[in-house]
């Protein structure tokens, strides 16, 4: 079950032991929407790991402190260290990832298999 995160809560979300996952996305945003059902059918598939949600219009805050200036967003960490962020707020929008051959986000943000299996990967 995706938990909805709020600045409150991100920090314990996103420090606890093993991976989690964190999607800034918005209602207004067509691609966050498909996204977000893929994600969403995705966390189903492995209960064993934490699945965060914010929503950018709500958790402007945060949005701010994370320097999140496009949606959607997805963030990886492993044992509290963020491992993969795309898109990065860098010019060049490189993935930021410390995952060795770790796709872009476009690469699987259509495609539910793919999501699972870049999760899968990542075990």
């Amino acid at each position: 079950m995706t938990t909805t995160l709020t600045s409150s809560t991100y920090g314990d979300f996103t420090a606890q032991e093993g991976l989690a996952f964190v999607l800034f996305w918005s209602t207004s945003c067509g691609p966050c929407l498909r996204f977000r059902r893929i994600y969403k059918a995705v966390d189903g598939q492995f209960p064993d790991i934490p699945f965060g949600e914010a929503e950018v219009e709500i958790q402007f805050r945060l949005v701010e402190e994370l320097d999140i200036s496009t949606i959607p967003v997805l963030l990886v960490f492993r044992d509290g260290e963020l491992i993969y962020r795309d898109p990065t707020p860098r010019p060049e929008n490189a993935t930021y990832s410390t995952v060795e051959g770790a796709p872009r986000f476009l690469e699987f943000m259509y495609s539910e298999e793919r999501f699972a299996a870049f999760v899968e990967s990542l075990r």
